[in-house]
């Protein structure tokens, strides 16, 4: 029980510590997946500006501006095969592949034209926007699946959002301004508008950014980071796209051609990239030290438990050994010395000292239970067997014999047969040559029973045997067998002469009889045998007429 609950308790706090192991390791996982989620949706954010660059460049600046494309577009790429199906699934992602391809298509051939067309050039825009938009379902998703593993990571995923999405909104409006400014027309209302909703995202954006001033981690100055990206936003970003919606709106010239305006902007924007990646970065390293912590924390609690279970095993282990396997072992032994069983103490050597007094105490016992087993055995001898022959005496034939009649199975039969003159054998030659001739007639019946036969000297010369046999011929048998070896005995007297035992047999049957019943016609069988001439074997005729 000892061990059993140290374990329960081991496991009990190791399942807690790896519960908490595997919740820092999914939350790892799922903000690295994250990541690169929002990465894809940067990088589909970040094509616009080398896009805008492509529709606007000369015939001289075309395959620069083209081949800076290329690469933006193969970075793209790239991040969006790392999150389809592995991170994201396929079905999220449907819609993106063709609206980008469609956005790709449409930028392409706006840059052929020689002097690019505001309705040309707004429809790339737009479908650009499309294809970050039709992303944002798989970004929904991603953050989703992080709340809902676990709820503390809210905050920190709201914040990476509103970043990435301050990214975009931030980019979107110089993007509002492209194609004016490429087909060097008066700035649309439609235009106008798009800007002011997109205005308003980006100060409800930097509204909820603000309301946490160190989200992620210490190792980074994110309050540096936030104010400078603000700063440059602010003082540099917004007034150059102010200036030139000024000069859109009187229908001046545009002070700034496409290219130079997306070169200047872009450089506005570099400090929220920058910040936007930093704390992405920290977010991400953030989580997989606290995997590494809680890792840890399982390896120590573990190998913790480990030695605990050890120390209360090994603890129980040697109090089983040396006290309460000795104590039992004594326990059996004294009751092995009540039984009269042979007893070995073991472990006595293995135990503690103070249980070496309790084992010596048993050797002492031991001794005197033995002393009285032995006198118990001879006392017990001398008051069931005859002291001349060895046989059993009445007493304990009737005791052994009686069981015997209730149990089921072979039939059971009594022999009882008395010595033919042994009175005159006395008289004539002495009592000690009649107990030569009990012993040898004790002898001759001890030989020629089988082992589970009773054999018994009932007093002076009368004996008996109890045995099972299936049918009276067999007993008819053995007492013929009986009678022969009596006769065949050679016994003389001290003067040399020769002295001739026989013995009347009475068989009789205990199926259905008490004891008492069984002795009376086994008696009469007896009986009838020395009234017809002795030397003869008489069956009780209540069993069956048959006669030898």
């Amino acid at each position: 029980m000892a061990i059993l609950l140290s374990c329960a308790l081991a496991a009990s706090i190791l399942l807690h510590a790896h519960q908490i192991f595997a919740q820092a390791r999914q939350n790892a996982r799922l903000l690295l997946d994250l990541h690169l989620v929002l990465e894809a949706a940067n990088r589909i954010s970040s094509e616009r500006a080398p896009s805008n660059i492509l529709m606007d460049s000369d015939a001289d600046a075309l395959a620069d501006a083209r081949v800076r494309l290329q690469g933006f577009r193969a970075d793209t790429d790239r991040a969006l095969q790392k999150v389809q199906g592995h991170v994201v699934p396929a079905p999220l992602l449907r819609e993106v592949g063709p609206r980008l391809t469609e956005a790709r298509w449409l930028i392409d051939l706006t840059a052929m034209q020689a002097t690019p067309h505001y309705g040309d050039v707004q429809r790339a825009i737009d479908a650009m926007f499309a294809a970050y938009d039709a992303f944002q379902e798989a970004v929904a998703w991603q953050a989703s699946q992080l709340i809902q593993s676990d709820p503390s990571l809210q905050g920190p995923v709201l914040r990476a959002l509103a970043l990435c999405d301050l990214r975009d909104a931030a980019g979107r409006l110089g993007s509002h301004l492209v194609a004016p400014l490429a087909s060097r027309t008066r700035i649309p209302p439609r235009n106008l508008e798009d800007r002011h909703r997109t205005d308003e995202r980006v100060a409800m954006q930097w509204r909820l950014l603000e309301l946490d001033d160190n989200p992620a981690s210490g190792k980074q100055d994110m309050a540096r980071l936030q104010a400078d990206a603000r700063v440059r936003f602010t003082n540099e970003g917004l007034p150059l796209i102010d200036m030139l919606l000024a000069e859109g709106e009187r229908g001046t010239p545009y002070s700034l051609t496409p290219t130079a305006f997306t070169k200047r902007y872009s450089a506005t924007l570099t400090p929220l990239e920058t910040w936007r990646r930093i704390y992405l970065d920290q977010l991400v390293a953030d989580y997989q030290d606290r995997e590494s912590k809680a890792f840890v924390l399982f390896v120590v609690v573990l190998a913790s438990a480990l030695v605990i279970v050890g120390l209360i095993t090994g603890i129980v282990l040697l109090v089983q050994l040396r006290v309460l396997r000795p104590l039992l072992e004594a326990s059996e032994a004294v009751i092995g010395l009540v039984d009269e069983r042979p007893v070995t103490l073991h472990l006595r050597h293995h135990s503690a000292k103070e249980l070496q007094v309790l084992f010596n105490t048993l050797d002492v016992l031991k001794a005197k239970l033995q002393e009285r087993a032995d006198l118990t055995r001879r006392l017990k001898a001398q008051a069931e067997t005859d002291e001349l022959t060895g046989l059993l005496n009445r007493r304990a034939f009737m005791a052994l014999g009686k069981p015997r009649l209730t149990t089921t199975g072979k039939r059971v039969f009594l022999i009882l047969l008395d010595l033919d003159h042994f009175k005159s054998i006395n008289d004539r030659h002495g009592h000690p040559t009649g107990d030569r001739v009990l012993v040898a007639v004790a002898d001759a019946l001890r030989g020629n029973v089988r082992p589970g036969d009773l054999v018994a000297r009932l007093g002076g010369e009368e004996f008996a045997i109890l045995l099972q046999a299936r049918e009276p011929t067999t007993v008819l048998s053995r007492a013929q067998r009986l009678r022969t070896a009596l006769r065949n005995l050679e016994l003389t007297t001290p003067d040399g002469e020769s002295i001739l035992v026989t013995a009347s047999f009475g068989i009789a049957e205990g199926s259905q009889r008490t004891w008492r019943q069984l002795l009376a016609e086994a008696d009469v069988a007896l009986y009838a045998a020395k009234h017809t001439g002795r030397d003869c074997i008489r069956l009780s005729e209540t069993d069956t007429p048959a006669t030898t």
